[in-house]
């Protein structure tokens, strides 16, 4: 069974997130691109905490699914694949792999520029979340 108390409150922290996000991102690249180290860093981690709090859902969702045994972060995502659409499960791996960057300080020439993409466009985080209320509603 799904605790949709806890998917309930990690989908409003991702909302949160998402706000957060909005009120910081400079409106163009070109801003981002320029902007002081405080405001990149609280994008980062910002987009960071996004990443992890889909991450949390999926694994609350997994256990309740009952899914095949699965031992890591990536495997998970590989299983949620038959509940979550296609385009989703695309936009949490580029999330994790972005966020995985994050932490391991790989910067590199696109890092800047992915950063700011996925900061200024968080419409899959709307996707997340229609499609975890829908399998929540669905599931038993």
């Amino acid at each position: 069974m799904i605790d949709t108390e806890r998917v309930n409150r990690k989908l409003a922290l991702l909302r949160i997130y998402k706000e957060r996000l909005a009120d910081i991102v400079p409106k163009n690249a070109k801003d981002y691109f320029e902007a002081n180290f405080i405001i990149k860093s609280a994008v980062e981690r910002t987009l960071q905490l996004v990443s992890d709090t889909e991450l949390d859902v999926l694994v609350l969702l997994y256990k309740a699914l009952e899914l095949d045994l699965a031992g890591d972060d990536e495997s998970i995502i590989e299983r949620m694949k038959q509940k979550l659409s296609a385009s989703l499960i695309a936009s949490i791996k580029r999330r994790r792999e972005l966020r995985n960057r994050i932490i391991h300080a790989y910067a590199d020439s696109a890092y800047d520029k992915e950063i700011f993409a996925q900061a200024s466009d968080l419409s899959d985080v709307d996707e997340f979340e229609r499609e975890v209320t829908k399998l929540a509603q669905k599931s038993p």
